[in-house]
């Protein structure tokens, strides 16, 4: 063996020898966040790769309530800033002096939207709670893209065998692998949309008008009240 081929020998095995791993972008098409990793490395070293942080996919809900004049120009109200917002209510009922809803608004807009629900009257109290689904996303991309090669390669099989017997399996594993398939795909677009549109749980309640008997009566509650406790 020449000194020449060795030394092309000893080249290539260093090359193959110094390149690192690479993770790549799960795909986000159709989907209102970057879909990906929590973290991918860059190939800067191959002894010590460098962790590039990116965006998490997390979905956010939201319960407000508000204390208002009147359930009618609360709800009026309601109505017209949820379409403004390109949100839409789900579900409502209204009470004599009480009314709930169940919105649903862009999550960018989802603190604009409570500030200009608690406008409606006097806010009393307001909640966010957020989960993070980028583990089940990315997870859920791999599964898809996985079932997709071997439902593929299952087909080129099929496609070479004439056995009777092998052709009803190959075909009842293909079934199952597409109803997989279509079920993890249908996860993916619930969380798509979960991530997409913020729900918000509003209560209205009205006010309490007291007559001159209303306030007296209230005066002597809250002064037997303070008898007993002062905080």
């Amino acid at each position: 063996m020449t000194k020449t081929l060795k030394l092309s020998i000893i080249v290539t095995a260093l090359l193959f020898t110094g390149c690192g791993a690479k993770y790549s972008k799960v795909s986000s098409e159709g989907t209102p966040n970057a879909y990906q990793s929590a973290v991918i490395y860059q190939d800067s070293s191959p002894i010590a790769p460098t962790p590039i942080a990116v965006k998490r996919i997390v979905t956010k809900r939201a319960d407000i309530s508000v204390e208002v004049d009147t359930i009618e120009e609360a709800t009026k109200g309601l109505v017209a800033l949820i379409e403004k917002s390109g949100g839409y209510i789900t579900n409502s009922n209204g009470y004599e002096n009480r009314y709930n809803a169940s919105v649903k608004v862009p999550s960018v807009k989802l603190l604009e939207t409570l500030d200009a629900i608690a406008k409606l009257g006097n806010k009393t109290s307001q909640s966010i709670s957020q989960s993070d689904v980028t583990d089940q996303f990315v997870d859920n991309e791999a599964r898809i893209k996985n079932l997709i090669l071997f439902r593929d390669k299952m087909k080129k099989l099929l496609n070479r065998t004439s056995n009777i017997d092998e052709i009803v399996r190959i075909e009842r594993e293909i079934r199952r692998v597409q109803i997989e398939i279509d079920s993890l795909k249908g996860r993916q677009k619930y969380l798509a949309d979960a991530v997409a549109l913020s729900p918000i749980n509003v209560d209205f309640k009205e006010k309490t008008v007291y007559g001159p008997i209303g306030y007296i009566a209230n005066g002597l509650w809250w002064v037997t009240k303070k008898l007993f406790v002062i905080k």
